[in-house]
């Protein structure tokens, strides 16, 4: 999908985007800023091998944005 992503495929992702519905496709870079701003609510331990790829992949493409993210 490009630079579009679907929450709901990523369990983490889908707890945490809990003021959007996680049917629908979101941006990569909303994606990683809910993740940053959420990250205390992630479990790390939970994250499968696909979701923590693909916050690698995020965190290589758009980095820390404002500095209060912990992922």
């Amino acid at each position: 999908m490009g630079d579009w992503i679907i929450p709901e495929n990523y369990p983490e992702l889908r707890l945490i985007c809990w003021s959007i519905r996680t049917d629908q496709p979101i941006k990569e870079r909303e994606a990683w800023e809910i993740y940053e701003r959420n990250w205390r609510y992630v479990y790390q331990n939970w994250l499968t091998e696909e979701e923590k790829a693909l916050i690698e992949r995020l965190r290589k493409k758009y980095g820390v944005s404002d500095g209060s993210g912990n992922c």
